[in-house]
């Protein structure tokens, strides 16, 4: 069976690192998790404490950055296979199966990632990470693999000289890249495999001076010349839109920027639903949920919501299904929602799922 070596690198308390080191901890046996805690915060320090007796390598005290917190619980870790978490993203249950299962097939892999749903502050599904997909050229022009569901062995990450620990905002990408050329064997599973944070202080929404500075130099460096200034100009515009303010304006112009590209699961990045769709969802509140509210904008006439768990519809406000769960669905557990309409021909648009307390 592989084993897994995870970094956690934590420049500053986030609320939901309890949640990630849960759902690292709910991942089984065979997982080796480090924390690199440059916060110099007191709760970082005390969840530490309170971890002590699983987390197999830990560092409180300053560092060079995230690229070189990463590489040090990996130095620090006998681990076959290598991937990191941030404070702020959350593996699903089940994950790591996923990936043992597709080694179990096909043994000669290097790297295997999936799909990862986004949330808010308020730990609620808002979508998909619509960017993800398949293997291919279209590496060399976008980051197609979220980071948080990706995998990778650490002999073929060896080979192609490791992370690079001068870049702060596009390592990720860069390792990728480098993997891939160097013909190392990618995999993508179908399914979420993480949630992701979006919000305005993450670094995917940020175009700071030292991101443009990477971003062009990837670019240059690997996208054809004649692509070169759309795909920075695409990264540039989705950037700035995500700091558009008003919340209400900002939502609009997301609407519109994001209409176009796949579907997933029958969501559409501008939140379109299909005739259905499906929410894959899971959590690590304390205390369980007892249901999840669905917030939607159009017409609900024909439109219904059902669970993988036994559940019932509740009144609910304007503008939203919720469904109630016949037994509390404790922390590390997933549940699918599958929103389907019957009727009418407006448009309908998945808004949010949160969770009920």
């Amino acid at each position: 069976m592989p084993k897994f070596a995870i970094s956690v690198p934590v420049g500053s308390w986030h609320p939901f690192l309890p949640h990630a080191l849960a759902s690292l901890k709910a991942q089984g046996p065979g997982v080796a998790v480090a924390l690199l805690d440059a916060s110099g915060d007191p709760r970082v320090k005390a969840l530490g404490d309170a971890e002590h007796d699983w987390l197999a390598y830990r560092r409180h005290g300053k560092d060079q950055g995230q690229s070189d917190a990463i590489l040090e619980g990996w130095a620090n870790l006998d681990s076959d296979w290598l991937g990191w978490l941030n404070a702020d993203d959350v593996l699903m249950p089940g994950a790591l199966d996923r990936v043992r299962e597709r080694l179990a097939d096909e043994p000669d892999l290097d790297l295997i990632y999936g799909q990862s749903t986004i949330i808010d502050e308020n730990s609620a599904m808002t979508g998909y990470h619509f960017n993800v997909m398949p293997p291919g050229p279209a590496l060399l022009e976008g980051c197609i693999i979220s980071q948080p569901s990706c995998f990778f062995r650490r002999e073929a990450y060896d080979t192609v000289g490791g992370l690079n620990r001068d870049l702060h905002y596009v390592m990720d990408w860069d390792l990728w890249i480098r993997l891939y050329k160097s013909g190392a064997k990618l995999a993508f599973l179908d399914a979420p495999m993480s949630q992701v944070l979006w919000g305005a202080d993450t670094k995917s929404a940020s175009l700071n001076r030292r991101r443009r500075k990477e971003l062009r130099a990837i670019i240059a460096e690997h996208t054809p010349e004649e692509k070169q200034k759309e795909i920075f100009r695409a990264f540039a515009i989705h950037a700035i839109a995500d700091m558009v303010w008003p919340p209400m304006l900002k939502d609009r112009v997301l609407k519109t920027l994001r209409r176009v590209g796949q579907r997933l699961y029958g969501l559409r990045a501008d939140g379109e639903v299909a005739d259905s769709a499906t929410l894959f969802l899971a959590h690590y509140i304390e205390g369980g949920a007892t249901g999840v509210t669905i917030d939607l904008e159009g017409p609900l006439l024909g439109v219904k919501a059902t669970a993988s768990v036994p559940a019932k519809t509740v009144p609910a406000a304007a503008g939203q299904i919720a469904l109630a769960f016949d037994a509390p669905l404790a922390a590390g557990q997933a549940v699918d929602v599958t929103v389907t309409r019957t009727e009418g021909l407006e448009p309908l648009y998945f808004k949010r799922a949160a969770w009920r307390p």
